[in-house]
């Protein structure tokens, strides 16, 4: 049965490409590998080339969010390109005063001194998607085209946000002055289209992005401050971009591979160790704990735990392979199977068995 995929052809059909029916997908489970530890996993289409891009220098990442890391897988010609970039924090200051006179002013791009965290104003998913986009391919005028129906996933979102405002309630206990006002879970895969090298490509970017906002009110010797702010973080960030005509071939890969793209827990919490040792020091001494830290959690064995952004808005089944690795496929995949060296192939429709068919955990 041929399978539709609720993406976009051009903005004239929006949103109704069609997946090739009966083609199996080949995908590699690939390590996330830099500076000799392991810091994730993918999935990669069997062919293709995965680059990590690592970022341990700190600089422009928010104190609480001090480690980066992003995939970029290429095909062999090197026309499709699949990202992934891990979550990032930035700040908006909404109103800051002191005695009834602006203290703080929010400038977008520049570093807050006082929250280590570079600002930002507050952007959804779709804004954002487009601001990713200005970023990868600087030049390169982009069409939105429209974005998927998420609204059946928007009470997971919900409950989601809930969950985090309420364990950030009970862990700040009583702060005089200090009030978490809320959190708000967004998230949106869009479509874009434009021209590159003189060819008619489709985009697609996949994010889900969390905010808090703070109200502080307190006494000083200049006056009462009072200050809204806002923290907000891209959680992870997911790109396709493709020639148009090989779009509807390249779109199943892309879904697992969201699906399959993770950062360990074991990064996760070096990222977080080192947050809590950046609070201790002065910013210029960021880059002297990072090897030590990295090294003590990623020699830990490689556990991915954390919550991803693909939990939310698709519909999947768990495999586990062989060697015990858990994997995730669309559940309108009804075939899937593995081969050797970690190839995983899946499909729609029966193909000749290329190893060991899987079945879903229950």
């Amino acid at each position: 049965m041929k399978r539709i995929v609720s993406l976009f052809i051009v903005f004239v059909l929006c949103f109704a490409a069609l997946a090739a029916a009966g083609a199996e997908t080949a995908m590699v489970l690939t390590p996330i590998d830099a500076m000799d530890m392991r810091l994730g996993q993918c999935m990669v289409p069997q062919g293709y080339t995965m680059y990590p891009v690592p970022d341990f220098s700190g600089s422009s990442r928010s104190l609480t969010d001090p480690l980066g890391l992003g995939v970029i897988v290429t095909s062999p010609d090197g026309r499709v390109v699949m990202a992934y970039e891990k979550s990032s924090t930035y700040l908006e200051i909404v109103s800051s005063t002191i005695g009834g006179r602006t203290y703080r002013v929010h400038e977008d791009g520049k570093f807050d001194v006082e929250t280590m965290t570079p600002m930002a104003r507050y952007q959804q998913p779709a804004a954002y998607a487009q601001s990713y986009l200005n970023g990868a391919f600087p030049g390169v005028e982009m069409t939105y085209t429209g974005s998927i129906d998420l609204s059946r996933y928007q009470p997971l979102l919900q409950q989601s946000a809930q969950n985090f405002y309420d364990t950030l309630k009970a862990s700040q206990g009583v702060t005089v002055g200090m009030n978490i006002d809320g959190v708000a879970l967004t998230a949106d895969i869009c479509g874009f289209s434009c021209e590159m090298n003189g060819e008619a490509y489709f985009i697609v970017v996949g994010t889900v992005i969390r905010a808090l906002q703070m109200t502080m009110s307190m006494q000083q010797l200049q006056g009462m401050l009072s200050e809204t702010e806002v923290i907000w973080s891209p959680l992870c960030t997911y790109m396709l971009a493709s020639p148009a005509s090989e779009f509807e071939t390249v779109f199943p890969a892309f879904e697992a591979f969201m699906e399959n793209t993770t950062i360990s827990d074991q990064f996760y919490r070096a990222n977080q160790k080192l947050a809590d040792e950046l609070r201790n020091i002065v910013v210029q001494s960021r880059g002297g704990y990072i090897d030590t830290i990295l090294k003590n959690y990623t020699s830990e064995d490689d556990t991915y735990d954390e919550e991803r952004f693909t939990d939310y808005i698709f519909d999947q089944n768990d495999y586990t392979l062989s060697d015990g690795t858990h994997v995730k496929i669309p559940t309108s995949y009804d075939y899937v199977y593995e081969g050797d060296n970690n190839v995983v192939y899946f499909s729609d429709s029966a193909f000749p068995e290329p190893g060991t068919q899987l079945s879903p955990n229950r």
